[in-house]
This record gives C-alpha cells, sequence and structure tokens, in this order.
C-alpha cells in the first residue's frame, strides 16, 4: 500500500486515533478502513498511528519548513497532479 496514495487527510488519522483510543483492534479498524475505500492491514494502521504519534518530537529548522510549505503551494497549483495531492 501506497499510504500517500490513500490517507490524504487528516481526519482519517484523528479516525484512527479515536477508534485506537477506544482500544479497537487495529484488526477492526483495518477493516473499517478497507470499508471505506482505504485498502490497510492491520499492521500498517499500527505503524500510522507511531509515525503520526513520533511527528513534532523533533523540531525542523524553519528553512525546511519553508520549503516543505513552498512545495505544497506549488502541488496546490499544478493541474497535471492528481487531486487532492
Amino acid at each position: 500500500m501506497y499510504l500517500k496514495d490513500h490517507i490524504v487527510r487528516i481526519e482519517n488519522i484523528k479516525m484512527m486515533q479515536a477508534l485506537d483510543h477506544a482500544n479497537i483492534d487495529h484488526k477492526v479498524i483495518a477493516l473499517f478502513l478497507s470499508c471505506e475505500g482505504i485498502p490497510v492491514q492491520a499492521h500498517e494502521v499500527s505503524a500510522m498511528l507511531n509515525s503520526y504519534d513520533a511527528l513534532g518530537s523533533k523540531k525542523l529548522p524553519s528553512k525546511k519548513v519553508q520549503a516543505m510549505i513552498d512545495a505544497k503551494a506549488l502541488g496546490e497549483t499544478d493541474e497535471s497532479l492528481p487531486c487532492p495531492v
């Protein structure tokens, strides 16, 4: 599975976190996401939640953050890319 092809909205991560905090098994979360058109396996749900939780643990230099913002802006204005970027 290519994460960037399916998990494109923060709402999907927040929903996975809410289900995880409710102590719902990752196999059940994966099944739910698959029914919603996002084909994932239980180990991928675990990896996404762990990776998301690790975000913000290290501060990026402002130069890198600005480069990421600029890249996102370029992607939003490029009509050759599929939506949403």
